[in-house]
């Protein structure tokens, strides 16, 4: 890719990390943008080099950005706990990055949404206050004037993916529960790929916006999923015979609404449950090679398990 010099926001979390490390790989300088001393420290042994804002306010990160060719923004939630709101992070701290790449003069910002954006009111999963705020964060990014690179994934999967983590805990006891049959659709998509996404977004001519279906190779019912998760760990000689139980999707909202369904809040349960797919050959043709394919996606993630536990790094 050649020497230049991006920003990321959220710089040490799960995709934070894999693009600053592949970026570094490539001789990329990264600003990695993060709010403590423990998540800088995540970013330099990446490979890039950490900058620390109290909060995405554009007076704070506008003088971090000048210089930058393009910024990545990842510092989102996708649920509302310990006081965050969708409002403040999602909708306002898009905008504040965004105001401030304009007033550093960045002229490219990479932003991730979510699949569902496209179905809000017409798919009741997807019709919730979190992908309203990442359907206006959307807008507002656009309305900007700037070259827009908009990425809206399925799953993401590799070292340290939560999901993964959780399911390969259920497999090794032996049971894993799911809301209904399982039969709802995810579209996994490997951490590598979605790294290398963003990078070649940074690069990419022609003209803007751009909005791209962040998703792997191929749909898969939910219980097809836990089924490459627990062949992964038998390759790994880890336990991995399992029996699927079902919860009602009735009482699974009930329980996310009254506190969490197994640490899921009802916008996170409904991710889980949308059935969102979409078509990979943007995506492909954006990198300009297949996408990694979902067992091998897996595979990775479940060799990382112990190494990111060991490491006590985000998950």
């Amino acid at each position: 890719m050649g020497t230049a010099r991006i920003a990321v926001t959220g710089a040490n979390g799960f995709v934070g990390r894999q693009v600053v490390s592949r970026a570094a790989a490539s001789r990329v300088e990264v600003v990695g943008i993060v709010r403590s001393d423990g998540a800088a420290r995540v970013v330099s042994e990446a490979g890039g080099r950490p900058a620390q804002v109290p909060a995405l306010q554009v007076d704070a990160l506008a003088p971090l950005l000048r210089g930058v060719e393009a910024v990545v923004h990842l510092a989102q939630i996708g649920g509302e706990r310990a006081g965050m709101t969708y409002e403040d992070v999602n909708v306002e701290g898009t905008r504040a990055v965004v105001e401030a790449a304009r007033r550093a003069g960045v002229r490219r910002v990479v932003y991730f949404s979510g699949l569902g954006v496209a179905r809000y009111g017409q798919a009741r999963r997807c019709t919730n206050p979190y992908f309203l705020s990442k359907l206006k964060a959307e807008v507002g990014l656009y309305e900007a004037g700037l070259q827009a690179v908009v990425f809206r994934p399925s799953y993401i999967v590799g070292p340290g993916d939560a999901f993964v983590r959780l399911l390969a805990g259920d497999v090794s006891r032996g049971e894993v529960e799911l809301p209904g049959d399982g039969s709802y659709r995810m579209q996994p998509v490997a951490v590598a790929d979605a790294a290398d996404a963003v990078l070649a977004a940074v690069e990419r001519p022609g003209t803007f916006p751009l909005a791209v279906d962040l998703v792997g190779p191929e749909p898969l019912a939910c219980a097809a999923f836990v089924a490459h998760v627990a062949a992964a760990l038998g390759d790994a000689e880890r336990p991995s015979k399992y029996r699927l139980t079902s919860v009602s999707v009735e009482e699974a909202d009930r329980r996310a609404g009254a506190g969490g369904y197994r640490g899921m809040l009802p916008d996170e349960l409904d991710c889980m449950l949308c059935d969102q797919v979409g078509d990979p050959r943007p995506l492909e043709s954006l990198l300009g090679r297949f996408l990694t394919p979902v067992d091998q996606a897996v595979a990775r993630a479940v060799r990382g398990l112990s190494r990111f536990e060991s490491a006590g790094l985000p998950q």
